[in-house]
């Protein structure tokens, strides 16, 4: 008996392992000489087939996403001009490519993350600033400061990056949309500018030093940026927390929430808390900025919304998921590999008691960058009418993927990220569109105004 209780538990075990590793984003290299060693020309075409045929085995609507015939054509232009054995970051600059032709912000090939960390434990800088992309340009997300006893040099907040170790911006922009995930060029473009200093590493090289050329109003500056300097940002501290509430005027009040990637029990807390100021403080007009948000978890999304739901209410009303290996559940029960499963959505969540929830009006701000479980937040707010959306339509589809499964490529070890299930809105639409905001309003970054959060004071007037 004893012995059947331990092969039991070394079968749960073992299960439970092998479960959990698709799950994992950032696993540890088996062979960290792996980052060293080149790669052979037949094991690295072996890779790119992989990385395709993974992404069509697991994605609940390869055909409806990617664009397969200059998917092909990729893949067979990549193994003519991969003739010598590469690295795995020379690699990732080859495969990664084929990431926008998935056409799916969860569906992309992350960047070698080993070696990149290698580099900055190594003290190697990454890119400094954080940025923000309009019409293809690039532009200081925030001011910055440089003091010492040797310069004191100022970088507004808005200024234009013209060329980054003579690369143009735009040149950035344009290749580096290529290596990332996304359902339109948009996004895509935005997604470049979210995760820049890892672009500008995985496939342009760029770490360490740095020379910008900037453009302020008329002002043309070239500035040298180097490992050994600590630029400061007046906003850091604010910009990485992931809720921020401020009361903008008496009876106005404004809470950012920058991700959905946090614990949900914590956020509960926040969110618990940042609810009853907003009752003290007598707020009956409430913004809720969501447009740097790009998702996370959507126990964080269905916390916030049931604070401005007055009534049950759906995230979603269908479910569409593919089932491979790793997703199929304890011996198969869900079904077989490749099958479709597509499930009505009927669960609805319940509002907060009438004492805690809001009861005012809600304006949330979205844009390109609003994605996933934030995409998902949005169109629960549209479809039950908890509030009105402002800004700019989002980059990704309001029908999101969702669910994501990782893998490995074999030779190379470079993981894969790709998403399992479809998730349509709450009224229910398919058609294949953006979140439009009920009242559009397009941005500025050059001028650093806010013309989304000046429209919503312009209608509360």
């Amino acid at each position: 008996m004893n012995t059947c209780k331990a092969i039991l538990f070394l079968t749960i075990f073992l299960l439970g392992g092998c479960a959990q590793s698709h799950l994992d984003i950032f696993p540890e290299l088996e062979d960290p000489s792996l980052m060293d060693r080149k790669i052979s020309v037949t094991e690295l075409h072996q890779d790119i087939d992989a990385f395709v045929a993974g992404v069509q085995a697991r994605h609940p609507d390869f055909d409806g996403y990617a664009n397969q015939q200059e998917l092909q054509q990729s893949v067979l232009k990549l193994k003519q001009h991969i003739d010598q054995p590469l690295t795995r970051v020379e690699f990732f600059r080859y495969v990664g490519q084929l990431s926008h032709l998935f056409n799916d912000g969860h569906s992309f090939l992350i960047w070698p993350y080993q070696e990149y960390a290698a580099a900055v434990d190594a003290g190697t800088a990454p890119f400094p600033f954080a940025v923000k992309e309009q019409d293809g340009s690039l532009y200081l997300a925030r001011d910055y400061n440089l003091s010492t006893d040797s310069e004191s040099k100022t970088l507004v907040a808005g200024s234009r990056i013209i060329s980054i170790n003579g690369v143009s911006a735009e040149q950035i922009i344009e290749q580096g949309q290529h290596f990332v995930g996304g359902e339109t060029q948009r996004l895509r473009e935005a997604f470049v500018a979210a995760r820049f200093p890892y672009i500008l590493w995985a496939v342009f090289g760029m770490i360490g030093n740095f020379e910008l050329e900037v453009q302020h109003e008329t002002q043309v500056d070239s500035i040298k940026l180097n490992s050994t300097q600590q630029w400061q940002s007046q906003t850091a501290q604010v910009a990485h927390s992931e809720l921020e509430l401020q009361i903008l005027e008496p009876g106005l009040g404004y809470l950012r929430v920058s991700s959905f990637d946090v614990d949900p029990e914590q956020f509960a807390d926040d969110i618990a808390e940042y609810f009853s100021t907003i009752k003290q403080q007598n707020i009956q007009h409430l913004i809720i900025d969501i447009r740097d948000n790009t998702g996370g978890n959507t126990d964080t999304a269905t916390e916030l919304a049931s604070y401005l739901a007055d009534k049950p209410f759906q995230l979603v009303s269908h479910v569409t998921e593919r089932l491979n290996e790793d997703n199929r559940g304890w011996f198969g029960y869900k079904g077989s590999v490749g099958d479709i499963i597509r499930t009505p959505w009927t669960d609805e969540v319940n509002p907060k008691s009438e004492a805690r929830r809001f009861t005012g009006n809600v304006y949330v701000l979205i844009g390109p960058v609003t994605y996933s479980a934030a995409i998902v937040f949005a169109t629960t707010v549209q479809d039950n009418e908890m509030g009105t959306l402002v800004g700019e339509s989002t980059g990704g589809y309001a029908n999101q993927t969702a669910q994501g499964n990782l893998f490995n490529l074999p030779h190379s070890q470079l993981r894969a990220y790709v998403a399992t299930r479809l998730l349509v809105r709450p009224n229910g639409a398919r058609e294949v569109t953006t979140v439009v905001p009920d009242v559009i309003v397009q941005p500025d970054v050059a001028s650093g105004s806010d013309t989304a959060l000046t429209k919503i004071k312009e209608l509360l007037q």
